[in-house]
């Protein structure tokens, strides 16, 4: 049996302006232990609490972004993007957003069809709306498909980023790609 709580490397527990949790549910790995407005506590009190603190910052006919909002200030964002490829299938990426960067994790596993489309969109909505510098993907070093991955991502245009980058956590087991945004250019077109 797979241990959930130990597959996610969004985390990135030796970075500490990345510290973040991925499974927001109630539990150990729930990013926070503040208390939750009472119209979030079913009853008014105990019950257990709201996981479903997310705001949506936008919606179009193919892609629906929200974030969940953060209980502490300082604290990266997580962004959901929901990117629908057709009637019936959508493609789902998590983020962080930490100083002016986006920070993905490549889940393990096969990637489901149309995750190749609903990256590109990301990519789109970070450069044009979003306004980041940055996006960086990362996956687990050991995992199979490592070099399928590798160049299906420099094919998209992301960058080995080499060990020691400053923006990036140190973490030996962890692959991280980087997709320059140059926000100069698209603030000329402006």
């Amino acid at each position: 049996m797979i241990n959930t709580q130990d597959s996610s490397i969004l985390p990135l527990s030796n970075c500490p302006q990345l510290q973040c949790c991925r499974h927001i549910v109630p539990g150990p790995l729930w990013c926070s232990d503040a208390p939750h407005p009472l119209s979030k506590i079913p009853g008014g009190r105990g019950g257990g609490r709201d996981p479903s603190l997310s705001a949506l910052i936008y919606k179009d006919e193919k892609i629906t972004v929200s974030q969940d909002v953060p209980v502490h200030e300082g604290k990266p964002h997580i962004v959901h993007f929901q990117y629908k490829v057709t009637e019936v299938k959508t493609s789902s990426w998590d983020a962080v957003l930490s100083n002016q960067s986006l920070f993905v994790e490549i889940p393990d596993g096969l990637l489901a069809d149309g995750s190749k489309e609903g990256l590109s969109a990301l990519l789109e909505f970070a450069e044009e709306k979003m306004k980041v510098n940055y996006v960086f993907i990362c996956f687990r070093k050991s995992r199979e498909d490592r070099a399928p991955l590798l160049k299906t991502f420099s094919f998209l245009g992301f960058e080995i980023v080499r060990p020691g980058h400053p923006a990036v956590p140190a973490r030996p087991d962890v692959m991280f790609m980087v997709y320059p945004l140059d926000q100069s250019s698209s603030s000329d077109e402006e």
